[in-house]
């Protein structure tokens, strides 16, 4: 009789033992949600879909969904809004919407190195040619910039040609018909318009630091989850040293992901920019170089033309910490 109340008595303070343990154990932390990240379909972004590929992502420490965004201006307009945490993004893209969009720009991603140009017609053999003559340039977004820099190269300003308002997809076909003697476009359209007997007579290899892209997170998701992007910053730089020390691997596997071609990706026309390349330039300077510089290129020319009407705290837009 004794030996089963004793034992009844060590059940019960067994129950009571597990039952207290329960009750004071810490409640397991909340998850974090992944970051959200989108890009549009542009060679230089595609770090991002190297690194989520590789396990950089998780090795460092932050879980990232990766998005493709088919419209690229309803996908700045999210990451605006918050929707998003972060987007790659030109850089002419995020000053134009600084006045609305609480952004900062934490490391640029490639930029333009003959990527861009000015092709004219097989009558146009140099900028000085251009005088009089019809040249096509999208309104309002980075082409004038190129188009500026070209003139101002040559001795020339805008006055000495005539502008008209061309996209850069419509560029080869108005050369061809003879609408225009020149005008500014991208990759493929410089191939096009140089296939079928047109010249490049000014391109973005000239002006080195003048056109970059750039990753851009919402100012909130940099506050409240600093690590989280400090690691997604580590996992970037380790994809963008993996596809320059391996460049055919690269190619074979962004192909693959992206079922395109070859040519869909390749980097010709642009460099890639490293973690060093970013710290350079993340300082003030008097070229285009300086990342500070550029900002101020596109600043200057948006409060000129009216497309944005507030001043921008430059200092503020541009935040290198994370390059840290």
């Amino acid at each position: 009789m004794k030996a089963c109340r004793f034992r009844s008595v060590v059940l019960l303070l067994t129950a009571v033992l597990l039952l207290t343990t329960c009750a004071c154990a810490a409640p397991a932390a909340p998850q974090r949600p992944p970051l959200k990240v989108a890009y549009v379909l542009w060679p230089g972004y595609y770090p991002l879909l190297i690194a989520q590929e590789k396990g950089f992502f998780a090795e460092e420490g932050v879980e990232v969904e990766v998005i493709l965004a088919t419209a690229s201006a309803q996908a700045r307009a999210d990451m605006c809004a918050g929707v998003l945490d972060g987007l790659t993004y030109t850089l002419a893209g995020i000053v134009g919407a600084a006045g609305e969009c609480d952004a900062r720009v934490i490391f640029a991603t490639d930029e333009s190195s003959g990527a861009d140009a000015v092709v004219a017609s097989a009558a146009i053999q140099s900028v000085q040619d251009l005088r009089r003559q019809r040249v096509g340039v999208g309104f309002g977004g980075y082409g004038e910039i190129i188009l500026n820099a070209m003139l101002e190269s040559a001795g020339m300003t805008s006055d000495d040609v005539v502008v008209v308002d061309v996209t850069g997809e419509a560029v080869p076909q108005a050369i061809q018909d003879g609408t225009i003697a020149a005008g500014v476009t991208w990759e493929p359209y410089v191939s096009q318009t140089v296939n079928a007997g047109g010249n490049i007579i000014f391109s973005t290899e000239q002006t080195p630091g003048l056109i970059p892209d750039v990753m851009a997170f919402h100012a909130s998701t940099l506050r409240d989850r600093p690590d989280d992007v400090r690691a997604f910053v580590r996992a970037w730089f380790r994809a963008v040293d993996y596809w320059l020390a391996n460049r055919e691997e690269g190619y074979a596997l962004l192909t693959e992901i992206l079922q395109t071609s070859p040519e869909a990706v390749s980097l010709e026309g642009m460099r890639l920019l490293s973690l060093e390349d970013n710290r350079r330039m993340y300082t003030v300077g008097t070229t285009s170089e300086s990342l500070y510089y550029t900002t101020q290129l596109y600043v200057d020319f948006y409060t000129a033309s009216g497309a944005i009407g507030t001043s921008v705290d430059i200092d503020a837009l541009l935040e290198p910490s994370f390059l840290e």
